[in-house]
């Protein structure tokens, strides 16, 4: 038997036997009649004789024993046997006890668990004689160790010829057929309502069949957890020609809520509309389809695909076309909210087109992306004007996710532009670079050179390896020239100076490395930074550092711009090891102290000698003595300064590095006048916390 629906031809023959007149005749005999009926319909593609013994029961009531013998037809069996008690009253055919048997059915789907299996219905019905109408009902049909199912089953001769199965417990054999291709599936929570429909129509002429599965309320939950629905409704119907199948599929979500992982879909906000057109395999199990999806909110998809040895190992092939005319709802949903980004927004114009090929292990896609005026922004950070046409090679696994793929052609360049780009002080105009798409690597071309706050960035040989794995590799060059740093610093921490350098670096999954330094001048002072380096940093965990050293720091711009009092003098500072956890400082080696012979004069005020007493005693100066200064000095000179300051597991130390007769000074007077801020407790430890509360008592933020 080809593999066309086994109900729509058992639901023929029934009609054929009882409702459709053809030429036939009858010999008396004994208490009964030998029976024969004769069936052709050329259009169905049925040829077949009904034969059989009629036995008077009692007044009306008659009892028929009989086979069907197929001589042509979609069904191919070994007997197929019939018996039913029938009424004659009232003008009408009344069946009871109703029972139809075919052995050893030749058909072998796998899919259902079947390999000829023996088929049976039993039920009653009604045949009208003048109109061949005809109502089978509690019909119970059986085929082989599948649930048995209940329905009803109708025939009209209007307009050809049309019959409805109609099967009011679909459930269970739906459980089984997915369980038999989805053994997980088994161990699902599942519940809902379905009813499934079965429809012959211009049975006479050019039959056609269709099948609608209507269901409503589905929750469903895998045993993993992954996926969830809840409360869905919508219907599946499938229709064909039985003289020539080429069946049809519409598939329609009318709301739910539907996730997978991370992915969440919202379906009552998103209905969901497919078609697919389909032929029947052949005997190689190669099938062509055509589809059409209508994603409300979400796109459209235009696809067409050949399959081949779809029974033994499906490979396939084909093109697919995905539009939308606006992106935000499909980014929320695909980017946004599966990977936590939190805050990011992007809309604008998106199309993909692409032919595929492959198998179920792996799956090769060439094709382009184009973006169309599209803006993405998170916080402050805007890309507004992206404008893209995007060539890209990609290999998928199993699962359909992006894998690296040696077997992968290399893709050609596209290029990506931007109107705009702002983040904080940062705005750059008109910018565009090639770049190449593959799931082994992205690769940038020549990127033009960055015009920021007086100076120039530059990135190049910018390339990620294994894009889409968790081996992923970014690496680069940044080169910087004369960056005027005040504009970019934050008001709390105001930094006037100028970046340059170049660094190389290679960002991990797990690790950032550099190679490198960058340097410049901060408040007339020479600095550099180097051994710049991130742990886990797309983690919240994440920590991340550098080495930071400065000769010749100017004091009394930076005190200044601190608002901390005023000192002048020149210092070097070097804060080594400084690691940053939770956005806050988690360990660092801090060494500062007054450049000596550097030619320019210490002097230092009260206010910032009361700062300093705070930060390295956790008090301020006091004392009837200090009232006393402070009515006439406002500052003083000062010998030296120096503190040396360690923070480790949320533990901050601080000493002084100027010793004298077993004192430990902060602040050195000079010999004549001044004041001296002497660390009285040098093995003092307290927590990074109470350090941070003695700051805010001086500084403010």
């Amino acid at each position: 038997m080809n593999r066309r629906s086994l109900f729509f031809s058992t639901c023929m023959i029934m009609l054929l036997i009882f409702s459709i007149p053809q030429s036939s005749f009858s010999k008396e005999g004994g208490f009964g009649l030998n029976w024969q009926f004769a069936v052709d319909l050329p259009q169905a593609g049925v040829v077949g004789v009904l034969k059989g013994y009629i036995e008077h029961l009692k007044g009306s009531k008659f009892k028929f024993n009989g086979e069907y013998l197929n001589r042509k037809g979609p069904i191919n069996s070994g007997p197929i046997k019939l018996s039913t008690n029938f009424d004659l009253d009232s003008g009408l055919l009344r069946l009871n006890s109703f029972n139809l048997t075919i052995n050893n059915l030749k058909t072998d789907l796998p899919q259902l668990g079947l390999s000829n299996p023996d088929l049976s219905i039993t039920g009653k019905g009604i045949l009208d004689p003048v109109s061949v109408a005809a109502d089978f009902k509690d019909l119970q049909i059986k085929a082989g160790n599948l649930p048995d199912l209940t329905g009803r089953l109708t025939y009209t001769p209007a307009r050809d010829g049309s019959c409805l199965l109609e099967i009011s417990n679909p459930l269970p054999l739906l459980e089984q057929i997915v369980e038999i291709n989805f053994p997980d599936f088994e161990k699902w929570d599942k519940e809902g309502n379905f009813s499934l429909k079965i429809a012959l129509r211009k049975i006479n002429s050019a039959p056609e069949a269709s099948l609608k599965l209507d269901f409503s309320e589905i929750s469903a939950a895998s045993a993993d957890g992954l996926a969830l629905v809840d409360s869905v409704v919508g219907n599946i119907e499938a229709t064909s020609l039985l003289n020539n199948p080429q069946p049809t599929l519409n598939i329609t979500f009318q709301s739910g809520e539907a996730l997978y992982d991370t992915f969440y879909v919202n379906i009552t906000k998103h209905p969901l509309n497919a078609e697919i057109k389909s032929t029947l395999p052949d005997k190689f199990g190669k099938i062509k389809l055509k589809t059409h999806i209508d994603w409300k909110g979400m796109g459209n998809i235009k696809a067409d695909a050949q399959l081949k040895d779809i029974f033994h190992s499906p490979a396939f092939s084909g093109n697919v076309e995905y539009k939308t005319d606006e992106l935000s709802a499909p980014f929320k949903a695909f980017a946004i909210d599966p990977f936590s980004l939190e805050g990011l927004s992007g809309n604008g114009k998106f199309a993909l087109r692409c032919a595929f090929n492959g198998t179920k292990p792996k799956t090769h896609l060439r094709g382009e992306m184009d973006f169309e005026n599209c803006t993405v922004s998170k916080d402050e950070t805007v890309f507004k004007g992206i404008n893209a046409d995007l060539p890209f090679v990609l290999s998928l696994n199993e699962k359909l996710l992006p894998q690296a793929d040696d077997t992968l052609p290399y893709s050609p360049a596209g290029i990506i532009s931007f109107d705009e780009i702002k983040s904080g002080q940062l705005e750059i105009k008109d910018f565009a670079f090639p770049i190449s798409v593959s799931s082994n690597s992205i690769e940038f071309g020549t990127v033009p050179t960055i015009n920021l706050e007086g100076g120039t960035l530059n990135l190049s040989d910018l390339k990620i390896r294994h894009p889409f794995n968790d081996d992923f590799a970014l690496n680069g060059k940044i080169v910087t020239n004369d960056i005027n740093l005040l504009p970019l610093s934050p008001q709390s921490l105001p930094i006037d100076g100028q970046l340059s350098g170049d660094l190389k670096f290679w960002l991990l999954k797990d690790h950032l490395s550099t190679s490198g330094k960058l340097y410049g001048n901060v408040y007339g002072g020479e600095m550099t930074i180097d051994e710049i380096f991130a742990e886990n940093p797309f983690e919240d965990s994440r920590q991340y550092g550098a080495d930071f050293n400065v000769k010749h720091l100017d004091l009394e711009p930076l005190s200044k711009a601190l608002d901390i009092g005023r000192i002048t003098g020149r210092m070097d500072l070097d804060l080594n090891e400084l690691v940053i956890a939770y956005e806050q400082p988690a360990s660092f080696h801090l060494v500062a102290r007054t450049t000596p012979g550097s030619g320019k004069s210490g002097d230092i005020s009260l206010k910032a000698v009361n700062t300093l007493s705070v930060i390295g005693t956790g008090s301020g100066l006091t004392g009837a003595g200090v009232g006393v200064f402070s009515q006439f000095f406002k500052e003083f000179g000062y010998a030296g300064l120096g503190l040396e300051c360690t923070l480790n597991d949320d533990i901050f130390k601080i000493r002084g590095l100027i010793r004298d007769d077993g004192i430990e000074y902060i602040i050195k007077r000079p010999p004549l006048f001044g004041i001296n801020v002497i660390n009285s407790n040098p093995e003092n430890l307290i927590s990074f916390s109470d350090m941070l509360k003695r700051l805010k008592r001086v500084i403010g933020n």
